[in-house]
């Protein structure tokens, strides 16, 4: 698109006619062949926004994304202005941004694709180097807005890697690193080793960092390299105890949407913290020590954060897509879940959520992914799987995921679109039955879009 920008659609079309790996998937070992040298252009001839900008950087294969939530909305909830960055969104391109809550208007969109269009052109035009990518843009866009706010804490995930990812342009005043594994390897090396290698570029000399429990050989990978920075590295805090909601009975009526809570306990520098956390599942008890060892570097920076703001600040998390009820009778739970260990969290997780009769499932899986080790891991758990795929090239065709699962499933059906898998599976469902809806943010995304789920905001 060359054309002027003047309106929100202008704006999407923009982004929209730039690259963007997120839709069409990568190639292999693509981060031998990429550098931060285009976004480096960009922003320097954005004036360097990033530069001077208070904010934390999050990395990891699981759960970046909750940890990047709770600790947003616990430094907001201290009275700080936030900015929130993250990807890849669910509806809206609006998702991605967020200030103190909220998320980015059209107008303020379209605006900062009307700051930052002219660089990148100047760059295209000079070909010297890649042309910004739709994220690198984002990216870009997230700097400019909240340099322009004068935020006082942003929170970056980063979309892939780490070390090659555009937030690595950021000046961070604390890092984490959440749960890794083989995710992405088709990008970031075949070893748990590699992988941890590419997460572990996103740490800094003399900047503090947090990070999940890992497997001995990924520990040892961070540990060497911020021993080599000089990153002083920490483990987040213990998880004490973790005490589940009670299973969520069939409402009377499907007006009836509860919000259950779990009850953790964590060990703290000051001592135990009980927080009631909206969030479900054991792995999220574990994002949430994540997030509160980056609670504690910022308090050690200077940010004046007290027990009773991080309880108030974690109980109004909101993060959609993570084991979300939005509808009863039949439950329609969604959550992204997209690879082999957080499929297997989803089946531990989701039993103790809800009764139900009967799991149906609508599955859609991005073809880089491990269907197999996926559907593997939620196969007992499923009376009818509803295979299907979401509307974009990097969608594992629904044939193929057929194909790849045959003989997983007690009764299956194949459907060309998440519309249509949605529709059978509300079809098929009695009221005490459950719908899950999984494998990817673009079949869950299109899934709110067809169930009319509003994006909840602070």
């Amino acid at each position: 698109m060359t054309g002027p920008i003047t309106t929100y659609a202008d704006a999407v079309a923009y982004l929209e006619s730039l690259v963007d790996f997120e839709k069409l998937g990568f190639r292999r070992h693509f981060a031998d062949t990429v550098s931060l040298d285009s976004i480096r252009a960009l922003l320097d001839r954005l004036g360097n926004p990033q530069r001077g900008l208070p904010c934390v950087h999050i990395a990891g294969t699981k759960g970046k994304g909750s940890v990047a939530a709770l600790v947003e909305s616990i430094v907001r909830t201290a009275g700080y202005r936030t900015g929130l960055f993250t990807s890849p969104h669910l509806v809206s391109f609006r998702e991605r941004l967020r200030a103190d809550g909220h998320m980015a208007l059209e107008a303020e969109i379209t605006d900062l694709v009307r700051q930052i269009s002219p660089a990148i052109e100047d760059l295209r035009a000079e070909g010297k180097l890649n042309p910004a990518t739709f994220f690198e843009a984002y990216t870009a866009m997230a700097y400019l807005w909240f340099h322009a706010r004068g935020t006082d804490l942003a929170v970056l995930e980063t979309g892939l890697g780490g070390r090659l990812d555009a937030t690595n342009t950021c000046e961070p005043i604390a890092c984490a690193i959440t749960t890794l594994g083989l995710d992405h390897t088709e990008i970031l090396g075949d070893t748990i080793q590699q992988i941890a290698t590419e997460k572990a570029g996103i740490l800094k000399p003399g900047v503090p960092a947090v990070y999940a429990p890992q497997e001995p050989a990924a520990a040892a990978v961070l540990r060497e390299v911020a021993a080599t920075l000089g990153a002083p590295l920490r483990p987040a805090p213990a998880v004490l105890s973790n005490v589940p909601p009670r299973r969520l009975a069939v409402p009377d009526t499907a007006a009836e949407l509860p919000r259950p809570c779990q009850q953790v306990t964590v060990q703290m520098a000051a001592g135990p913290l009980t927080v009631d956390l909206p969030l479900l599942g054991d792995h999220q008890a574990g994002n949430l020590a994540v997030a509160l060892g980056l609670i504690e570097l910022l308090r050690e920076a200077g940010y004046s954060i007290t027990d009773e703001q991080i309880r108030a600040g974690v109980a109004a998390t909101r993060w959609p897509g993570r084991l979300q009820i939005v509808r009863a009778r039949p439950w329609v739970i969604l959550d992204a879940a997209h690879n082999g260990p957080a499929a297997r969290a989803l089946a531990r997780a989701l039993p103790g959520t809800v009764e139900y009769d009967r799991l149906i499932a609508v599955i859609g899986l991005s073809a880089e992914k491990d269907a197999f080790r996926f559907c593997a891991a939620l196969a007992l758990l499923v009376d009818v799987a509803l295979l299907t795929q979401a509307g974009l090239s990097r969608a594992l065709p629904a044939v193929d995921l057929q194909r790849l699962t045959l003989g997983f499933w007690r009764a299956s059906e194949r459907h060309d679109s998440t519309a249509a898998a949605l529709a059978r599976a509300l079809e098929l469902a009695g009221p005490r039955d459950c719908i899950l809806v999984t494998g990817s943010f673009y079949v869950v995304g299109e899934a709110m879009a067809v169930l009319g789920v509003a994006q909840e905001e602070g």
